[in-house]
């Protein structure tokens, strides 16, 4: 199934990296998590406006050693893709993601907002691909679509700043709820919702049989009490200098969740209280906590930037 949606996924990149900014980012028209069809069990955001503006991160890639070949600065380095492709990164807002990730049929899409020409865009995608695409209408929507290692992907503009990409059953899916269907609802979409505003976030259903699949000798902790989980949500933010994480775990029941927030919670107490524990470390359990509310595990983790970069050099110098 990953070996097979690969292509699909490539359509969704380049149709992204497609994008022509053409001016500032106008507040969006549409909420691209409402859009999101009943059908998928995977859902994740990227807040790319508000990822690719931190001056943190800016900072960061100006002051890393880089290659004489590659752009010194975060400025040259978006100059760059910009002439690659004729785009500005800075000025994608974001991009929604979705998919089921246990289809057979290639079903994943994503639902970008941000400001484009689309002329500009589709020719830019069949000029890259070598042919035109085949444009087709849907509920009143046209629908333009390519073939790329014999996968379908289409593309739809759904408002002036907007539009979705992906295979073409997830498109169609898509203009189904603008047009009144039901969206996405459940606990893939309450784990999401309950994660907030943050800059990175998804929300996915759990496949049956999941715990075979990671092996036990890499896992610190019996995965016993994990055996019921359905949905797992994970967030992480940036704000000032403080980062945050958030994972979400449902379980079927509130007892499956209580034993799983003892696990967690006995594993954090014991490590806070080994002899040799760092004290870089120390202070990121402090920021850590546990807690539940019926089926619900909510781990959430705080800590400062600084914190951060003392546990990384402290890891660096215990391994030289």
């Amino acid at each position: 199934m990953v070996k097979k949606v690969v292509p699909l996924l490539l359509i969704i990149a380049l149709f992204v990296s497609s994008l022509v900014a053409v001016g500032c980012e106008p507040a969006p028209v549409i909420v691209a998590i409402d859009l999101v069809p009943q059908e998928a069990n995977l859902v994740a955001s990227i807040q790319i406006s508000r990822i690719l503006t931190d001056a943190d991160l800016i900072a960061a890639y100006d002051e890393a050693t880089k290659e004489p070949d590659m752009p010194q600065t975060f400025e040259g380095a978006m100059d760059l893709v910009a002439d690659e492709f004729g785009i500005d990164p800075r000025d994608f807002s974001e991009a929604v993601i979705f998919g089921d990730i246990e289809s057979e049929d290639y079903y994943v899409g994503a639902i970008i907002t941000g400001t484009f020409d689309r002329v500009a865009l589709i020719e830019s995608i069949e000029g890259a691909i070598g042919e035109e695409m085949t444009t087709t209408e849907y509920k009143g929507y046209a629908i333009y679509t390519i073939t790329i290692e014999g996968e379908e992907g289409a593309i739809c503009f759904l408002s002036d700043d907007s539009f979705v990409c992906g295979s073409i059953d997830a498109v169609r899916d898509v203009i189904d709820v603008k047009e009144g269907e039901p969206g996405l609802s459940g606990t893939v979409a309450e784990a999401y919702i309950s994660l907030g505003d943050v800059w990175i976030k998804v929300a996915a259903e759990m496949p049956e049989g999941w715990m075979g699949e990671i092996p036990e000798e890499e896992v610190p902790i019996g995965l016993d009490a994990f055996a019921d989980v359905q949905v797992v949500g994970f967030g992480f933010n940036k704000a000032g200098q403080t980062l945050s994480a958030q994972i979400k775990l449902y379980f079927s029941s509130s007892e499956s969740a209580a034993a799983a927030e003892d696990t967690i919670s006995g594993l954090i107490s014991l490590i806070s209280i080994l002899p040799d524990i760092p004290p870089e470390l120390a202070d990121i359990l402090d920021g850590l906590d546990v807690g539940r509310s019926g089926p619900w595990v909510t781990i959430s983790l705080t800590a400062t930037m600084t914190e951060i970069e003392n546990l990384v050099e402290a890891i660096e110098e215990t391994e030289l």
